[in-house]
């Protein structure tokens, strides 16, 4: 793909459009475009800003389609650089949005960020984060508006679902909660190849967000563990580039995460630490406060991942937890 274009055709009547991010980070998100008789199928769809709205419209155009080609959308998950732009494409009643049928319960969140900042701030103050870290947390910051405005699916589907493609090609829906509690993935039964969203990623992974009485860690290695376990070679993921063996690098991103368990229960080995400390011990230093939160969030997840498999325990000194490894004399807490 050369610099001058927003798309690539990628054979099988499937197309990728890359669609730029206002992101530090990350600078694309991967759309792809899968062509039926009837019109034209659209895996995720980006922020909702300008620059992404004349990627996606001139990428289209690039593969021989325009906007109003497009009769179905499906967004792999609620978060802004893949369902962003949603809720303009289909506010016209021609585009059906599909996403997990578990997606609308979590829509009023998705528009008010506060509630998320609010229980990190919680979570933070309970796990040793210092005070002015918690405020800053806690303080209300302005949502952005490529964030673009939650939607609920017109059409909810679940794991096995089959989205039509074609009177001979459709999708097949493979329920992977764990990066996002409403993510899936796409399997299509005519190339055999699996629209990964952020599931499963080249060179990097998905943070693992924790929120509170769950365990989403281990939600998404047992999402992983059924990518390994299907075999699968090419597969188109949101973001980098695409994937030879999707299931080789399910398997690399589970090992991944083993290995930061195992890094974490030597750190608490022999005396007990917050979650905050096991911050400092495990990511790279010189964080900002956004990564600081993924990082905390992620943390948690990992431990609290080892807690509930009676790895680790944890008490509460002056009203903070902290973790440490779990001898055999120790009780359950």
């Amino acid at each position: 793909m050369s610099l001058a274009t927003f798309a690539e055709d990628l054979g099988h009547g499937i197309g990728q459009i890359r669609l730029p991010l206002p992101f530090s980070g990350l600078k694309e998100t991967n759309a792809y475009v899968i062509k039926g008789a009837s019109g034209v199928t659209l895996i995720d769809c980006g922020v909702d800003d300008g620059p992404t709205r004349y990627a996606l419209e001139g990428g289209l155009n690039e593969l021989g389609f325009s906007l109003e080609d497009v009769t179905t959308l499906i967004c792999t998950h609620l978060h802004p650089d893949h369902m962003g732009l949603a809720h303009r494409l289909v506010a016209d009643g021609g585009i059906e949005l599909v996403m997990h049928e578990s997606t609308g319960a979590s829509v009023e969140r998705y528009d008010d960020w506060s509630i998320l900042q609010r229980r990190l701030a919680s979570l933070a103050a309970e796990h040793g984060a210092p005070p002015d870290f918690v405020a800053r947390t806690a303080a209300a910051e302005p949502r952005p508006d490529w964030a673009g405005r939650g939607v609920a699916p017109g059409r909810g589907v679940s794991d096995g679902d089959q989205v039509a493609v074609d009177d001979d090609r459709f999708l097949e829906v493979i329920y992977t909660p764990g990066h996002d509690k409403a993510h899936i993935c796409l399997l299509d039964s005519r190339t055999g190849a699996l629209f990964s969203g952020d599931h499963v990623l080249p060179r990097i992974t998905p943070v693992v967000v924790y929120g509170g009485e769950e365990d989403p860690l281990g939600t998404y290695l047992d999402s992983l563990g059924r990518i390994e376990s299907m075999s699968l070679g090419l597969t188109y993921p949101a973001h980098g580039d695409i994937l030879e063996r999707g299931s080789l690098r399910a398997r690399q991103i589970i090992l991944h995460h083993e290995r930061r368990l195992g890094a974490m229960i030597q750190e608490v080995k022999d005396q007990p630490k917050t979650a905050w400390q096991m911050v400092g011990q495990i990511f790279r230093p010189h964080l900002n406060t956004f990564e600081q939160r993924l990082a905390l969030s992620e943390t948690l997840a990992h431990l609290e991942y080892l807690r509930l498999r009676d790895n680790l325990t944890r008490s509460k000194d002056s009203g903070v937890w902290q973790y440490v490894r779990r001898s055999r004399r120790s009780s359950r807490t």
